[in-house]
């Protein structure tokens, strides 16, 4: 049974929804928030977990997260809490011209109305400007919550606005969790996945990829040939690992596959306080330098082999 999403907001931003619980019991919310996150989605649950307060009836703080009003909002069946999203690859000025026709009228079913920007960093500067007057006079109750994993992106002029807030990543506890319940993989696949991102979103993504899942159980034999300082670590580059990894970006996972695979075994060793930790840190460091060494185009074989002789002796 899928987690509401108060309770996914209490597990990914403990601290924000204690400090969030307080601004809205206070009723001391800003009109515009920048809500900034590597996770899009762990963000999008936020905003609407802050939508839930506003609307409310049952608790002072926060949101209960079962009445009918934070249910509808849940589900997007809320007519005064509206999601613009990208259409293909931007926030057009179209979409936002709609949402102010819509926005200028009352709210439906109360005085108040939310407005949620949904990868914000692709609005169109036309789109980005229509939404400035919005900001700078609010007509009436309105809150707008822009959502974005790259500041960089928002203009200026949105930002300077906006109370920024800069959400924690979600854990990688978290981030395996979900694919324990969305998915067939084993704990320990899981948490190889979320060793690998920064989202919840991208786990998924990769834990359904075919050539992501072979890629895994190659560089799980290649792992362990170099645990057991095997010589056959070396030939299995060549057999194996340049034949899979053709492109740039293959290349980079396979070498952060095996470095998820060593932090994975250093932290079992931490926790059953084993003293091999330093060949794990070691190895580490090593994988860390071969990755630079990739990134200054060095080619992938030589990077391989040159990292299994300085792992294996």
């Amino acid at each position: 049974m899928e987690k509401l999403i108060k309770n996914r907001v209490e597990e990914e931003q403990p601290q924000w929804m204690k400090i969030f619980k307080r601004v809205i019991g206070k009723n001391q919310l800003t009109h515009a928030y920048l809500f900034e996150g590597q996770d899009i989605d762990s963000a999008y649950d936020f905003s609407l977990w802050v939508a839930q307060g506003i609307y409310c009836q049952e608790v002072l703080e926060g949101s209960c997260g079962e009445c009918s009003i934070c249910r509808r909002i849940e589900t997007s069946d809320f007519p005064d809490v509206t999601t613009i999203i990208p259409e293909g690859q931007t926030i057009k000025v179209d979409q936002i011209r709609d949402i102010k026709q819509t926005f200028i009228r009352s709210g439906m079913e109360s005085r108040t109305k939310v407005l949620i920007v949904k990868n914000a960093e692709k609005m169109t500067t036309s789109a980005a400007n229509s939404l400035l007057k919005f900001i700078e006079e609010p007509d009436g109750m309105m809150y707008i919550f822009f959502l974005t994993n790259n500041i960089n992106k928002i203009l200026p002029t949105i930002q300077s606005r906006c109370q920024h807030i800069f959400l924690k990543p979600v854990s990688k506890q978290v981030i395996a969790s979900t694919l324990e319940e969305d998915s067939s993989l084993s704990k320990k696949q899981t948490e190889l996945i979320a060793e690998l991102v920064d989202s919840k979103q991208k786990a998924v993504e990769l834990s359904s990829d075919e050539w992501f899942n072979s890629a895994r159980e190659t560089v799980s034999k290649w792992f362990q040939y170099l645990e057991k300082k095997n010589a056959l670590a070396f030939v299995f580059v060549q057999q194996y690992l340049v034949k899979m990894a053709k492109e740039k970006e293959q290349q980079f996972l396979i070498l952060d596959l095996l470095l998820s695979f060593y932090r994975l075994k250093l932290k079992e060793e931490i926790a059953s306080e084993q003293f091999s930790q330093r060949d794990s840190n070691e190895a580490i460091e090593k994988i860390l330098f071969a990755r630079r060494k990739l990134e200054a185009n060095v080619s992938f074989q030589n990077v391989c082999e040159q990292l299994v002789w300085q792992l294996l002796f």
